[in-house]
């Protein structure tokens, strides 16, 4: 990567660029390759980073499990570990977290590399990267997280939004690599947003509180009823429509109290009242993308998140979805679905150590 692409992506100056990649170079943490532009140009210098150098631990956490990545300078997983969250006392996930983070060192116990940063992302905010200021699924408020983290594992620890580092991820590994300009909705527990501009992830202290959880959606009806993202377009919303659904036909289907994950297998094993739920949930998933669209105006819209599978399987719903709320003489969106993945999760939790290690921070 070249130098003005990497203060781009980080955000810092070229005298920063130099001051903080100086200690690496000498180091062989980071390697130095000149290339020639064009023909009568100046050589461009060029960073590459030594993969083998060091490890980082990337983790995301939501209410029911626990995912973690051992990770090398390039992001390449070398090992994963899922576990189950029975408690969410900040003491008991903080020892779940100890007790994985063993484990992956102990499948690469001969490495040799140093781990040198945690990062740990996961549904909530935290404006210092240290405490978790609120964490709705997990009841938490003002958890000081990093301390407790480092503390047990040794390990620097950065602690950052979920969102935000899926979507630095896009930007360093995914949609970034083609697109300038990009938006990355999740949904799942919840409904998100996150938006790339210029090559740079656009945010604020806000991005983190779940803003595009309040976009009014409209449904199917005449005239439309609209209803806020994060009460149309999450796994609660999905599972009450199968309830009602079942209810209003007086079905006495084994799976009537089934969780969202449970709906979409039915859908896709062709289940008639699954498919008809899912499908709607796709359309009004589409209407707030194109309503968000028209906003931030992206080259490509990834979806992503633990209930992607339903834009994947209703593509066409989503489409139709968009069409509604967009002019058709506009271009059309190019939408990308991400399969499900939390160990990719996890992965963004280690971008944005990696970020935080090249900018100096950890």
């Amino acid at each position: 990567m070249s130098r003005a692409s990497l203060m781009g992506r980080v955000g810092i100056s070229a005298g920063s660029i130099t001051r903080l990649t100086s200690p690496m170079l000498e180091s062989g943490t980071l390697l130095a390759t000149a290339e020639q532009v064009r023909a009568t140009g100046r050589p461009q210098s060029h960073l590459e980073v030594d993969a083998g150098a060091e490890r980082l631990v990337g983790v995301t956490l939501s209410g029911r499990h626990l995912t973690a990545v051992l990770t090398d300078l390039r992001l390449t997983v070398l090992a994963s570990t899922r576990l189950e969250v029975t408690d969410h006392a900040p003491e008991a996930v903080v020892a779940l977290l100890a007790r994985a983070v063993g484990d992956l060192r102990s499948r690469l116990a001969q490495d040799g590399a140093p781990v040198t940063g945690l990062g740990l992302t996961l549904g909530g905010s935290s404006r210092d990267g240290r405490t978790v200021d609120e964490a709705v699924f997990l009841g938490w408020h003002g958890v000081r997280l990093a301390e407790a983290v480092e503390a047990a594992t040794g390990i620097p620890t950065l602690v950052g939004n979920d969102l935000a580092a899926m979507t630095e991820q896009e930007l360093w590994f995914g949609a970034g690599r083609e697109h300038e300009r990009f938006s990355l909705v999740t949904v799942g527990a919840g409904i998100g947003h996150g938006l790339v501009v210029g090559g740079s992830v656009i945010s604020s202290p806000d991005a983190q509180l779940g803003l595009a959880g309040m976009v009014p959606v409209p449904d199917g009806a005449h005239p439309p009823v609209s209803s806020p993202a994060m009460a149309c377009l999450t796994d609660a919303a999905l599972e009450r429509a199968w309830s009602q659904r079942l209810a209003a036909g007086r079905h006495r289907s084994p799976d009537r109290g089934a969780r969202a994950a449970r709906i979409l297998s039915l859908a896709e094993d062709g289940d008639g009242d699954a498919m008809d739920v899912c499908a709607s949930f796709a359309l009004r998933l589409g209407r707030f993308i194109g309503i968000t669209a028209a906003f931030t105006l992206p080259e490509t819209v990834i979806v992503a998140g633990e209930r992607s599978g339903v834009a994947s399987l209703f593509e066409d719903q989503v489409m139709l979805g968009i069409a509604a709320v967009r002019r058709p003489g506009a271009a059309p969106l190019d939408v990308v679905v991400r399969e499900h993945d939390r160990a990719q999760w996890a992965r963004g939790a280690a971008v944005l150590v990696l970020r935080a290690r090249i900018a100096g921070e950890l």
